[in-house]
């Protein structure tokens, strides 16, 4: 079952240890920090690692605010055991710069990818990631 916060929703893919995520319109840092708290929550009994989605298809642009929070939440996955980010981004070029500058910025070095849909993103974590 979904969990909701504003514009953010937290679901776990059943069968596979991955959490996806999906935002509508203007998130803010409240709803960040939620979603961050939320996930964690959701793979903490997956200590051999697990997988983000984010479906951010939908999404505005954050602000730069928002990105450090983003930044940051990227960190606290990783430190959680997060083996992989992947983004759904549909046809948008801002949402494909701004996740991949993102992750950039938290110096984790995860792996990363960027697709236009989250079944995209299911068969690479599946093939590329074995999630």
């Amino acid at each position: 079952m979904a969990k909701k916060m504003g514009a953010q929703t937290v679901e776990t893919i059943p069968g596979r240890k991955i959490v996806l995520s999906a935002g509508v319109g203007k998130t803010n840092i409240d709803e960040l920090k939620w979603l961050t708290k939320t996930v964690l929550e959701s793979a903490a009994s997956w200590k051999s690692g697990w997988a983000y989605i984010a479906d951010c298809s939908q999404m505005s642009p954050v602000s730069p605010a928002e990105g450090g929070e983003l930044v940051e939440m990227t960190k606290k996955f990783v430190d959680a055991g997060c083996k992989a980010f992947a983004f759904a981004e549909g046809s948008s070029v801002m949402l494909k710069i701004q996740a991949k500058k993102n992750t950039e910025r938290s110096a984790t070095g995860v792996a990363e990818g960027h697709f236009a849909t989250t079944q995209e993103c299911l068969d690479w974590l599946k093939k590329e990631v074995n999630l």
